[in-house]
């Protein structure tokens, strides 16, 4: 598989460097992009943005991470989205988006370090302590005795004009004929002006200086600053010229220097200030040097190691250190991985769905020859085995025989309820449709939390949505309480029927206003004009106010905008007028077939009160949900053309059929796209048969 780098991302930990490496087409994890919730159950294909609270190849590595974090009772981790409004809802609980779950990571086990950067800056990682730094130090200085006031403010006055880490700033001259502890500490403040200019090579002379006063605060924070220096020093020497990692370039005297002082430090302080950060940055010094070995094992240690003085893993970001620095690193080696836990994480890693044709699924041997990793959680191997039958071999059957065969009480873990679900589809790959479904529902009336509940509603919603069972949907007995699947159930998937049902007879004011929006628009473009009737009189009577200008209120800005239903008409012409949309679709209704009522459609449609009718005539192309034909207002222009004798009509139809195409050539009126050989016969009909119309005149081009 290909290396791929990916310069200047996110900050991994203590102090952070801003080159991650990537390795391997699986890996993913991380990007940035535009996220929204999809109700179909994942495959086994990659997802940044519908992961799932079960161990799934398709889930992101971060999340999978997280989840067995969270069964080794290391992280407390929540799915749940913040909440809004029905309208403006995208995701609930489940699915949910990898930083939906990473950004909620929080310790259960406290983290060991003093230390802890305030201002994160992915870029400049030594700008990292800036603010740390300058309160420790002036309380520091406030606290000591043996200096004078005159020269604490001194002191104290000068770290504060350290505070813009871009901003080159100049030494300090130091005053012979202040005491000796202002000079140390003064010195010290220079050993900090160096570090923060990036003079890595002057701190480091300074803080070594430092290491050999009385003064134990300074001596040991100078010992610490020492091995935070070698650090940007060696990784300065290492960055290629567009900031790039070049191992190549490494000084390896410089990265020799970093591990001398972590070691002195440690021996030093062995329960020192610092010593938990200090044996954090041990990763960043292996990462450096291209140890995955080494790496790996400390992972491994800390992750045993909770309560460890030396525990230093912060769960905010561990999952995204760990699948950077680990899983997508240049130098990657599956031998590395001799802990059950980073297994896993490969193995379901390597499950995917190939993108790429260096990307290569772990084989049924490889997997196997894994066991005797596993021989202290075999349940953990067996559902991995499970997953590559299922996903990758395509057996079904022989994966249900390696999952639990009794249905538990309760949920207690996350590999326990990866395993539920893992046997859920598999049973419905065997097509047990009905009996999946009361699987499902028995875990449902069994969750404990949101993220069990979550999954459950998730795994039902096919199976409500093909019945269209409003009641499992709306109401206060309903099934399905994520408001992101309520919302999608109105607005995407629910039918005519389903729709006035919930207009009817719904209590929830959110629930209705959305059912009544989705009506309207969809049959409007399903030309069931009796049922667009029905629904605008279920229109709350102050509609005007419900709209999107920002003008509107808050509360009507949250809502659907209804207003766009009270649409005044327009005069295209003396002789071609069109009523409002409440009486032109009561005649609709009547005589739908009318040229002029479906060209003043046509008009209503590409108003502004009609801009979202294009996005729902593209849907129920795709995915009708809604019976009858659709309309488009292309079509009807054609149809003047076509059948209406010369005149104002067939002039103004022969104009918006070529303006379909202007200004792209692209065809924004929805119906099915003519040649450009046709739109020149219109553009030299309309200039030779209506030469004088203000339309003829207009059009300079057929697109």
């Amino acid at each position: 598989m290909n290396a791929k780098l990916n310069i200047l991302r996110h900050t991994i930990f203590t102090s952070l460097f801003p080159v991650c490496i990537f390795y391997s087409g699986f890996g993913h994890a991380g990007a940035d992009t535009y996220c929204e919730p999809n109700t179909i159950l994942q495959t086994n294909e990659y997802t940044a943005c519908n992961n799932l609270p079960a161990l799934t190849p398709a889930n992101d590595n971060q999340t999978n991470l997280l989840l067995l974090l969270r069964d080794l009772n290391l992280v407390s981790i929540s799915t749940t989205a913040e909440k809004r409004s029905l309208l403006d809802t995208n995701y609930s609980d489940v699915p949910f988006e990898t930083k939906q779950l990473t950004s909620s990571a929080q310790n259960r086990a406290l983290n060991a370090r003093k230390f802890v950067a305030t201002d994160i800056d992915p870029y400049q990682e030594h700008c990292n302590s800036m603010t740390k730094g300058s309160s420790d130090f002036i309380q520091q200085v406030k606290n000591d005795r043996t200096i004078p006031s005159a020269e604490k403010d001194i002191l104290i006055r000068e770290r504060n004009k350290i505070s813009e880490c871009e901003k080159q700033i100049s030494l300090i001259n130091v005053n012979p004929n202040w005491t000796v502890t202002t000079r140390q500490y003064a010195s010290y403040l220079n050993a900090t002006i160096a570090f923060y200019n990036t003079n890595f090579s002057t701190a480091t002379k300074i803080y070594s200086l430092i290491t050999n006063v009385n003064n134990p605060w300074l001596k040991e924070t100078a010992q610490y600053m020492l091995i935070r220096s070698n650090l940007n020093a060696a990784f300065q020497s290492s960055v290629g010229e567009y900031g790039d990692l070049q191992r190549e370039k490494l000084n390896p005297t410089l990265l020799k220097e970093l591990f001398n002082s972590i070691t002195q430090y440690l021996k030093l302080y062995p329960s020192g200030e610092y010593a938990a950060s200090a044996r954090g940055l041990l990763r960043r010094g292996y990462w450096l040097n291209g140890r995955h070995d080494l790496l790996v094992n400390e992972f491994i240690w800390q992750i045993n190691n909770p309560k460890s003085k030396f525990y230093n893993l912060e769960m905010n970001n561990v999952a995204y250190e760990i699948d950077r620095h680990v899983f997508q690193n240049s130098n990657f080696n599956v031998q590395n991985l001799k802990d059950p836990l980073f297994l896993a994480i490969y193995d379901l890693m390597q499950m995917r769905k190939p993108e790429t044709v260096d990307d290569k699924v772990i084989t049924w041997t490889q997997l196997n020859s894994q066991k005797e990793t596993f021989k202290n959680q075999p349940e953990l191997f067996q559902y991995l085995q499970a997953n590559h039958l299922f996903f990758i071999q395509n057996k079904p059957q022989e994966a249900l025989t390696l999952l639990p065969k009794d249905n538990p009480s309760a949920i207690n873990n996350y590999l326990q309820l990866s395993q539920i679900f893992l046997k859920g589809r598999i049973l419905e790959k065997l097509e047990k449709s009905q009996s999946t479904q009361h699987y499902w529902e028995s875990f449902l009336s069994k969750a404990k939390t949101a993220d069990q509940r979550g999954l459950f509603e998730l795994t039902l919603y096919p199976y409500y949505l093909k019945q269209q069972n409003v009641d499992a949907f709306i109401g206060s007995n309903a099934k399905i309480k994520q408001a992101s699947l309520q919302k999608s159930f109105i607005s995407e998937s629910a039918n005519e029927n389903s729709l006035m049902k919930i207009i009817q007879t719904t209590t929830s004011t959110e629930h209705k206003n959305l059912a009544i929006y989705t009506a309207l628009n969809k049959s409007l473009v399903h030309q069931n004009y009796n049922l667009f009737n029905q629904a605008y009189a279920a229109l709350p009577n102050n509609v005007s106010q419900f709209n999107h200008t920002e003008n509107a209120a808050e509360k009507f800005r949250s809502q659907p905008p209804l207003a766009n239903f009270i649409w005044k008409g327009t005069t295209i012409t003396p002789q071609i007028k069109c009523s409002n949309l409440k009486t032109l679709t009561q005649k609709l209704a009547d005589t739908p077939k009318d040229v002029n009522l479906r060209l003043c459609l046509g008009e209503y449609f590409r108003s502004e009160n009609g801009y979202m009718l294009s996005a729902f005539t593209y849907n129920e192309k795709e995915n009708p949900t809604f019976q009858g034909s659709i309309f488009t207002r292309g079509q009807i222009y054609k149809e003047i053309i076509k059948t209406q004798p010369n005149g104002e009509l067939k002039a103004y139809a022969l104009y918006r059929a070529i303006q379909c195409y202007a200004p792209s050539g692209l065809n924004d009126c929805q119906d099915q796209e003519v040649e450009k050989s046709v739109r020149k016969q219109w553009f030299d009909q309309i200039k030779r048969d209506y030469p004088n119309t203000t339309w003829a005149k207009s059009l300079k081009f057929y697109w």
